[in-house]
Parts: structure tokens; sequence; C-alpha cells
């Protein structure tokens, strides 16, 4: 599923191939991507002839303006979303919208499981604070990151996926920061100290530093230094060479270091 490092890539790419470059038309192939009931043609008038100018990140979401003083796109790329840039020829089996650039060229929105959105908003700031995000994983300062974590219950893990908690995390990021501190995923949030946090915040922004780094690829991390290479390759803990294990925290499997991270009580 795509997670913050992921979102990262996709904004830089929008960045890159689409701004500054007209949109001659869209295509809507299957009109449930279209988020609140909006009607491909509506799609295709409202952004038919405008530019895109300016992008913009909060957590999972990519966000990409069209015109100077209107709206914005909002992408949520779901299990399996992503956008790619196609020159010319053929488009992806799972493009299900597509914006055609005038001159050549076109914008794919590809997502095989249909649990991505691509809706119309009026601001990143409204839609965020409608969404109830909590504060986004890698901009948010110590303080900001922490505030929202002073009253919560529950497993770390589950407030880490909790997009109201912090926004952008999910399943291989949280167990990948929670390694790298030596915290079980299952140890619930009172247990856990201020400084116990502020270091978990440290190795958050490590783990997404490192992660975006190389593209969002977790298995072209470090295999020295963090777990997700092994959660895919040998299943072993790089700092002690023990088998990881699973359990299933906050409805999720979480892959854990037994020596590394001691279960709570």
């Amino acid at each position: 599923m795509p997670e913050l490092p992921d979102a990262v890539v996709y904004r830089r790419r929008l960045a890159d191939v689409a701004l500054d470059r007209p949109i001659a038309d869209t295509t809507v192939i299957d009109p449930l991507i279209l988020g609140d009931g909006l009607e491909p043609h509506r799609f295709g008038e409202v952004l038919g002839g405008r530019t895109l100018t300016d992008t913009h990140r909060h957590g999972k979401h990519v966000f990409a303006r069209y015109g100077e003083d209107t709206g914005w796109l909002a992408l949520h790329f779901g299990m399996t979303g992503r956008v790619q840039f196609v020159p010319d020829g053929e488009m992806p089996e799972y493009a299900y919208v597509q914006f055609h650039f005038k001159g050549g060229g076109a914008l794919a929105f590809e997502c095989p499981r249909k649990f991505a959105r691509v809706r119309l908003i009026d601001a990143p700031e409204a839609f965020v604070e409608a969404k109830d995000l909590g504060p986004d994983a890698h901009h948010a300062d110590t303080d900001t990151f922490l505030e929202p974590f002073a009253s919560r219950r529950g497993t770390i893990k589950g407030r880490l996926l909790d997009q109201s908690v912090v926004a952008g995390l999910g399943n291989i990021y949280a167990d990948e920061a929670l390694y790298q501190e030596g915290i079980h995923p299952r140890t619930t949030v009172p247990e856990l100290s201020e400084t116990d946090l502020r270091d978990l915040y440290d190795a958050i922004q490590t783990v997404l530093d490192a992660a975006i780094a190389v593209g969002a690829d977790p298995e072209a991390l470090d295999p020295d230094r963090f777990m997700l290479p092994h959660r895919y390759g040998d299943g072993h803990c790089p700092k002690t060479g023990v088998p990881l294990e699973t359990e299933t925290v906050a409805g999720r499997t979480a892959y854990y270091s037994p020596v590394r991270q001691s279960p709570p009580g």
C-alpha cells in the first residue's frame, strides 16, 4: 500500500512531468475512481484547457493546483495506486483516469484494485481539516507530532496507523520505525515516556528520509541498518540474527524482532 515515501515520489513525478503543460482533455475509464460523486463529463469540463501550476503533499495525499486562482486535484493512492507519465503510445492496463496534454503525452493514474481516488477540491488545507488528518509525519516538528498522543490509548502501532493522529505512515514504515527504537508494536501509548516518543519521532524521520532516498523501494534500504529488506528476504533481524516474528496488531500484520523488541509487561 502506498505510504508517505511513495506519495513524495508521486508528487515529484507530477512536478517534473505535468506542471505547466496545458491539459487538452481527460479520459475516465472507471467513474468509481472519481471521488464525491463527480461525473466524468464534469471532470473533463473543469480540467480541459487548464494547466497544473503547483503541487503539495500531506500524508498519503498528493495535490496539484489547476490554474492560478482555481481549485486543486487531490490524489489518494489507496492500496495500489500510482501516477505514471506516458510519452506516447498505449496506456497502462489500469490507467482508469488519464490526463492528456496538448502537444502530446499523458499522465496516467493507475489503480488496479480501484481503491484509489481522484477528487476536485478547493484547497489542500480545507481538505486536510475535513478529512480529520493529523500532522504530516515528515513535515511536523517534534512538539506538533507529540501533541495528538497526549490523550491517546491503545497500542503504539495502532496510533501510528491512525491518520487522525499522524498522517502518512502505513504498516511497513510504522514497523520499521518501531524496530529502530526497539519498541514492540503491542506496547501501549501510556507505557511510553515523552522521551520514548521523542526518540520514536527521530526514528520515523530517519526511516522516511532513507525510504525517500531510495525511491520508496523498501527492499533497497541498507540491509545492515533496516529490517524491511529482511522482511521481504531472509526473515531475520539484521542486528541480532534471530528470525523475525509476526503478530496481528490493530488489524494489521506487524513484523518485529523478538530479541530487540521485547513484548510489553
